[in-house]
């Protein structure tokens, strides 16, 4: 790969970083409060209609952790394929979701970013979705090739 290429894998691969690795930390912690963050995310899971409250409790213990470890993950050349594959089906996960919430009518906040994530415009999300999936996609196909000409 060119010095501009790998620049531009560089730069996508911090930038799909710091969003996993903010959205994951912010439904972790909350630091307004100084407390754990999953209660709210919890309920913000069961906004979605989409899970049980158990299944919505487990999600919201796990998704954040499974965010921030790919996000790190990324930069660890052996892991980097895997972390990609994780952020590529949770953000394909996260459209889906989303996309179901507008069809369906509801109106909720996404939660991606925590519970003070206000905006409930779909199109607007979907659209960060869709450009964070295009990201992450280049850096799967990235590493892709990385892993058969090894």
């Amino acid at each position: 790969m060119g010095r501009v290429g790998g620049k531009v894998i560089a730069v996508l691969r911090l930038a799909v970083a710091a969003v996993f690795l903010v959205a994951g930390v912010m439904k972790i912690w909350d630091f307004a409060h100084a407390r754990s963050a999953t209660p709210d995310f919890t309920i913000t899971i069961q906004h979605y209609e989409l899970l049980s409250p158990d299944l919505s409790m487990l999600l919201a213990v796990y998704l954040p952790w499974l965010e921030v470890i790919a996000a790190l993950a990324l930069f660890a050349r052996p892991l980097a394929l895997g972390a990609a594959a994780a952020l590529l089906g949770m953000s394909v996960m996260f459209l889906a979701a989303i996309g179901s919430a507008w069809w369906r009518g509801l109106n909720i906040a996404c939660g991606c970013f925590g519970k003070d994530e206000a905006t409930t415009d779909y199109r607007l999300l979907i659209l960060r979705d869709l450009a964070l999936l295009a990201a992450i996609a280049v850096l799967f196909a990235h590493e892709w090739r990385r892993a058969r000409a090894a």
